[in-house]
């Protein structure tokens, strides 16, 4: 443990960038409402840690740039096992179900121009994969949970058995594709450099065809972030800060949004306004994280629901909802992780009064998935609410590079000095020690 405290008051705060122009909003030691203030640090790798995966409620996987994976466990935070095997440093991942056995199996793609598929539970490595013959970029597991996409200078269609189906390449191209989503009618949206590229899938006998039937107009500057939202739609964002939505039928632009018109690319090409993460929900809203703010907007309407234009001192590289939505969790170059919520809807929980039927905060919020269960989301989707920093996790050095939520238990978070962290629900953590400590009694009663 000794080492993790090393790193942490050795932070380096060179990425840090204040301005006496810019106003980021602070938050005091004294953080009542900031719930994840129990931590579990995860020590295994020793570079920088830049993937994670959650596996299932008690387990996730991290990925690092020394080549391995590891899988924790997350309710003790200790190691299962480790996946050993490439020789570059591993850049993308995904879950798969190979025997169909209800067992979970990894695949991972690596630098190293190979892709493994893995038995997360074993630690065995089932399949090598070396017909992709290129740094693999990205995966992409397809609807059907039988084919998965990778992406570098090939796209390649496999099985989940690791054969490979087709493969398609561009020989006059010299980008590489970085991210794949699939959108209806069976085709594939690829990002390449500023461009987007629409694939079709066809398939007659035993024979499947990868075929190039669009390219899209282009970014000013390459494209960070690829996302489908609906059937009907996409988004794609890129390195100037431009969000474009894009419709699948007719594979035109219908709408943008954060349109940069001052100088865009920064002093010394930093591009202040970058977008590095997108998420979607109830398919209607984009939440973006955009140089070291976040906004939300509405798909259907074109509206600005929020913009945090400064929420960190450095960009944000990282975000997702927590708690059910109570929270909007950013993590940052700057080295930390904060939450951002309604303090109104945060008393309303802890007094235990949210009621869909009073409520104005979650008014018309039960989900569609559940009839009885209060999502909090709404409180996100009203330009009324107001949002402000309620919370800041302080232990990693460095720039933090990925958050991950773990439901109402916990947030994990990883960063460049190869560390994971853990952060508990402490209140959660209490009610699960005092049912222990029941169960204990009772039994020793009977006893």
């Amino acid at each position: 443990m000794s080492n993790v405290f090393k790193r942490l008051w050795s932070s380096d705060k060179s990425n840090i960038v204040k301005s006496k122009d810019i106003i980021v909003e602070e938050i005091q030691e004294y953080q009542p409402f900031n719930p994840f203030t129990q931590l579990l640090f995860l020590e295994q790798h020793t570079d920088i840690v830049r993937l994670l995966l959650k596996v299932d409620l008690k387990r996730c996987v991290s990925a690092a740039d020394d080549n391995l994976a590891v899988v924790w466990d997350i309710q003790f935070g200790y190691k299962l096992v480790t996946l050993s095997g490439h020789t570059r440093p591993i850049t993308c991942m995904i879950k798969l179900d190979v025997r169909g056995d209800n067992s979970v199996c990894l695949v991972t793609g690596s630098s190293d121009k190979q892709i493994r598929i893995w038995n997360l539970d074993t630690g065995d490595c089932l399949y090598v994969l070396t017909q992709h013959q290129s740094s693999v970029k990205c995966l992409l597991m397809l609807d059907n949970a039988k084919w998965f996409c990778s992406g570098g200078e090939t796209i390649c269609l496999w099985n989940n058995k690791g054969q490979l189906l087709t493969s398609y390449r561009e020989e006059s191209s010299e980008s590489a594709v970085n991210s794949l989503i699939s959108i209806r009618n069976g085709r594939l949206v690829a990002a390449t450099d500023r461009h987007l590229d629409v694939f079709s899938l066809s398939k007659s006998e035993n024979t499947i065809t990868l075929s190039l039937i669009k390219r899209l107009p282009p970014h000013r500057e390459p494209i960070k972030c690829l996302l489908s939202i609906t059937d009907d739609q996409f988004a794609s964002a890129s390195l100037d800060g431009t969000i474009k939505l894009w419709r699948t039928d007719t594979l035109l632009s219908n709408r943008y949004f954060n349109s940069i018109t001052e100088e865009y690319q920064g002093a010394d090409r930093t591009f202040p306004f970058s977008v590095e993460k997108m998420i979607c929900f109830q398919q209607k809203y984009l939440v973006a994280a955009i140089g070291s703010g976040f906004s939300i907007y509405n798909c259907q309407s074109g509206q600005t629901i929020l913009k945090k234009e400064h929420a960190h001192h450095s960009k944000i590289n990282d975000l997702c909802f927590t708690c059910d939505g109570l929270y909007l969790a950013t993590t940052s170059v700057d080295g930390s992780i904060r939450l951002w919520s309604c303090i109104d809807a945060i008393k309303h929980c802890i007094d235990g009064a949210i009621n869909p039927r009073n409520s104005k905060l979650v008014k018309e919020s039960l989900s569609s998935d559940d009839s009885n269960t209060i999502s909090l989301y709404k409180i996100w989707f009203s330009s009324e609410t107001a949002i402000s920093l309620v919370g800041e996790c302080l232990a990693h050095s460095g720039s933090v590079q990925v958050l991950l939520d773990c439901d109402n238990e916990s947030i994990i978070s990883c960063d460049v000095d190869g560390l994971v962290i853990v952060w508990k629900n402490e209140s959660i953590q209490m009610m699960k020690r005092s049912h222990v400590l029941q169960a204990t009694s009772f039994c020793d009663g009977i006893v």
